[in-house]
């Protein structure tokens, strides 16, 4: 493991696991539950689930690989809805910067548990352009997980590839068969191979690799 993916590990664990856990401690707190049970990552999402009532079978699917990040971030965004953070902006708070948001609901007195009948009963029907919004997100956070780690499109870029492909064909490649990895640029445009479309350059960042 290189320099820049233990940077990228250690990020991951603070925004996803350590901080969010310090934020839950004085958040269980103030819905009425002993700090304890949000101080420990990972084993808090089940005192989350517990507390938002839904199925406990989600704690479990966290550990699905791949698939499984997509579970605490809806365990995380469930969390939330029980003080009152329902509105987009806060929901993405939630998802991109978790251990900073839960610090901020967890340490600042302005914000109460309401509970998560209660908050779903204030958010009301959601707008359309809401609707839209959370599924097409969805569908890209997805996508890009499928095309990461288990198959992808590549087009044969020349003839000195096996005989019975022509340049130019369009193949899929199961990267199951031989390992899934984290791509060597990992800050990139998502669905965009290499160059962004119409506007042309890199659609990836050198930043980290």
């Amino acid at each position: 493991m290189g320099p820049s993916q233990v940077i990228i590990l250690i990020i991951f664990l603070l925004l996803f696991l350590i901080l969010p856990a310090v934020g839950a401690y004085k958040m269980f707190q103030k819905a009425g539950r002993p700090g304890m049970q949000g101080a420990i990552p990972i084993a808090n999402t089940w005192n989350m689930l517990d507390l938002t009532n839904k199925p406990k079978w989600w704690f479990f699917a966290q550990f699905i690989p791949v698939i499984g990040f997509l579970f605490q971030v809806g365990i995380y965004l469930e969390f939330v809805r029980a003080f009152g953070k329902y509105k987009f902006y806060q929901q993405a708070a939630a998802v991109l910067i978790p251990g900073i948001y839960f610090c901020y609901i967890g340490y600042n007195d302005k914000n109460k548990f309401i509970g998560h009948a209660e908050a779903i009963k204030r958010q009301g029907k959601k707008a359309v352009w809401r609707e839209w919004v959370d599924a097409g997100l969805f569908a890209v956070v997805a996508a890009t997980l499928i095309r990461t780690f288990f198959i992808e499109a590549y087009t044969i870029p020349s003839a000195s590839m096996e005989g019975t492909m022509l340049i130019n064909d369009y193949l899929f490649v199961s990267k199951v068969a031989y390992g899934p990895r984290m791509p060597m640029t990992p800050l990139a445009v998502p669905l965009v191979h290499n160059t962004m479309p119409f506007f042309g350059g890199k659609s990836y960042s050198d930043a980290v690799q």
